[in-house]
Formats: structure tokens, sequence, C-alpha cells
């Protein structure tokens, strides 16, 4: 059993059951600040069992398979709204709940240093889209494949 963890928002880990991948986590009351609603938590085993049943509508269970079927199940590629196959890998940005399957993930990144190459040569770049599109050239040019056969 593993030792007690916080993890931001999903309450305190009391247990986990590795054979059956679950976790049970106790989760504060919504009044309360965490840690302090229902005392500390005890070190050993048996003393984190008692406590966990005197405190049992806080417990709250969590099965990982059932959130990777929930995820295979609901998302979506957010630039061609196809699901996704079952071991299929997912991308992302930390800041977004949105993801991409990989080929359109390359295709968004190609499609904005394209948008940025071409503020560049319209003069409409931001100083962020200039220093990217300057970025990219000089590189282009150290490794030669900007020159062309003229």
């Amino acid at each position: 059993m593993a030792e007690s963890t916080a993890a931001p928002g999903r309450g305190l880990l009391l247990f986990t059951v590795p054979g059956l991948r679950l976790d049970i986590r106790h989760q504060e009351p919504a009044d309360r600040a965490p840690g302090r609603g229902c005392g500390p938590r005890p070190r050993t085993r048996a003393a984190r069992l008692a406590w966990a049943a005197r405190h049992a509508w806080h417990l709250r269970l969590h099965w990982r398979p059932a959130g990777t079927l929930r995820r295979w199940i609901t998302d979506r590629c957010a630039d061609c709204g196809q699901r996704f196959h079952w071991a299929e890998t997912r991308h992302s940005y930390e800041s977004s709940d949105q993801v991409w399957h990989e080929p359109c993930m390359t295709l968004r990144h190609v499609r904005s240093q394209l948008d940025d190459l071409t503020a560049y040569v319209q003069f409409t770049d931001d100083r962020n889209a200039r220093w990217r599109a300057e970025r990219r050239l000089q590189h282009l040019d150290a490794t030669g494949r900007a020159t062309t056969d003229a």
C-alpha cells in the first residue's frame, strides 16, 4: 500500500491496490481547507484503516482503467474531429484540454510557422512572430536548405 501523498484537486491518496489499479483517496469537505477539516492522517497502516472507516463518506475510489476507457470514448481530435484509436498517442498543450492526432499536431505546427513567415513577408508581424521567422530563416541558412537554383 502506498504512503499518503497529496494530489492537487483529487484529494489525499490513502491506499493503492496495485493489482486492481485502484486508488482510494480522501476528499476534504468543500467548506474545509485541505488537511485541516478532518485532522492529520495517521502514518501506520492499521491507524489509517481505522481513520478511513471513520471518514468513509469522504473516500473517493479512482479506478485508473475507467479513466482510460472514458478518455478513449470521449476524446476527439481538436483539428479533424475524429476519434482516437485505442493505443494512439494524444498530443496537447499544458494549458489546454484539447488533444490532437500526431499528423494533425504536426500540421498545426507547420501552419503556425507559415503564418509567422507570411506575416513577416507582409510586414504585419509582431515582435514574437518576427523573432520566430528570423530564427527559422537563420536555421535554413545554416543548414543550406534555403538556397535556390537561380
